[in-house]
């Protein structure tokens, strides 16, 4: 794994834009993140207009109508990085359909990301870590919570979703494990000292259940993977 230390987020987004120049071609498929924490990246993404994937998709999404008030896609598009891909004509491929409810939408996605992966030579994704320890919409095991996208006979999906009615995940939808270890190269953008602590447990041995962000401690997902942080380990 590849980890630099910068000592702002404005100094990380510059890093970050450059990687992300650097891997993305017009035969790259992008994969994008929600939160707060990209939103930055987004935005300078969008003003430079540097980068001309073939093709825009989400890692992870709050089930709901498209472009709903919390979905991640509407936080994407006002940034403005959805209207420059729209410019260049760049493909968007939405989580979100009318008229799928939460499972149909996961089934569609999945074969989405199978056909993406099979039509484009390489894939690149943005991505976080929440202050549980979850990445994408991975949402760790908790009292009273088992995540059901952990199941045995739910391994050979890459993309699924799962219901925390008591949680702050609610319905979501999102690539698991076995979608986010086909990515070719993973750019990992976490800021805030409200960070430390999950990232110092990603980087501590114990089950990816407890803690999805540990997905970045396998050695062939590490291979791939660019950590840029403003709180050291």
């Amino acid at each position: 794994m590849q980890f630099i230390l910068v000592k702002d987020i404005k100094a990380g987004v510059a890093k970050a834009k450059a990687a992300i120049a650097n891997e993305i071609d017009s035969k790259t498929i992008l994969f994008l993140s929600g939160g707060s924490t990209p939103k930055p990246l987004y935005e300078e993404l969008a003003r430079d207009g540097i980068i001309h994937p073939a093709g825009v998709g989400m890692i992870d999404e709050r089930y709901g109508e498209p472009m709903h008030e919390n979905s991640n896609e509407l936080m994407i598009q006002n940034t403005g990085l959805l209207n420059h891909f729209d410019k260049k004509n760049i493909p968007f491929y939405s989580m979100l359909h009318k008229e799928y409810d939460r499972e149909q939408d996961a089934r569609y996605y999945d074969q989405k990301a199978r056909d993406l992966f099979f039509h484009f030579p390489k894939s690149v994704a943005i991505l976080g870590i929440g202050k549980d320890g979850h990445t994408a919409g991975i949402a760790p095991n908790r009292t009273h919570f088992e995540n059901p996208i952990f199941d045995k006979e739910r391994e050979h999906l890459y993309v699924s979703e799962f219901d925390d009615p008591t949680g702050p995940f609610g319905q979501r939808i999102t690539m698991t494990f076995a979608g986010l270890s086909l990515i070719d190269f993973l750019l990992v953008f976490v800021f805030g000292k409200d960070k430390q602590k999950a990232i110092q447990k990603a980087f501590t041995p114990g089950y990816m259940k407890d803690c999805p962000a540990r997905f970045f401690q396998q050695h062939d997902i590490a291979a791939k993977t660019l950590f840029i942080t403003d709180q050291k380990l």
